[in-house]
């Protein structure tokens, strides 16, 4: 009897524990309850062929293989790759390239020439490398460059953002924004 009650006595003790350990404080219940429960985890480009996608993103760019494999389809008869890039964060903001069966066979994009068409999405990266991600970026194969670094100027609740911006279509004709936030600090930064 006595050794039941320590045991009980003991699980009671590592259940506490377990609460208190996994309670969160006051702040960040605060936070919690103020946090939108929606999170954009990634962003996912069919690209035509991975390896180009691949110099881009990874290899000039500086982001990070966080996973890579092949896909078979449900019903079995074709296979895809997943590659799922990461910059900063683990968990959200990654960037996932996906090739198809047969994606070597589609067309090259059909872009403008110069600006930007309703309907098209913009990957925007922020570095205070900007001076060496931009050039490296632009020199890989496939890579259109769509405006060199230059300083913009966005509006925002009174405060005046101050921005070094370049424009870029990867080798599928996704626009990339890199760019770099000179002024002001964000608390993220």
């Amino acid at each position: 009897m006595k050794t039941l009650s320590l045991v009980t006595a003991g699980l009671a003790a590592l259940a506490l524990a377990a609460c208190n350990a996994a309670s969160p404080t006051a702040g960040a219940q605060e936070a919690a309850a103020e946090r939108n429960p929606l999170d954009l985890r990634r962003t996912t480009l069919l690209v035509r062929n991975l390896e180009a996608s691949l110099a881009l993103y990874r290899d000039a760019m500086g982001m990070e293989v966080a996973y890579d494999q092949i896909i078979t389809s449900r019903d079995g008869t074709s296979q895809s790759r997943l590659v799922l890039l990461k910059a900063n964060d683990d968990r959200i903001g990654m960037l996932g390239l996906w090739e198809l069966a047969n994606a070597g066979e589609a067309p090259p994009p059909d872009v403008p020439e110069t600006g930007f068409r309703t309907g098209e999405i913009v990957l925007l990266f922020n570095t205070p490398e900007l001076d060496t991600v931009f050039p490296a970026a632009a020199a890989v194969p496939g890579v259109t460059v769509m405006s060199e670094p230059a300083y913009r100027e966005y509006p925002g609740d009174g405060v005046t953002f101050q921005v070094m911006v370049s424009m870029l279509r990867d080798p599928d004709g996704h626009i990339v924004e890199l760019n770099h936030l000179i002024s002001p600090s964000l608390e993220w930064d």
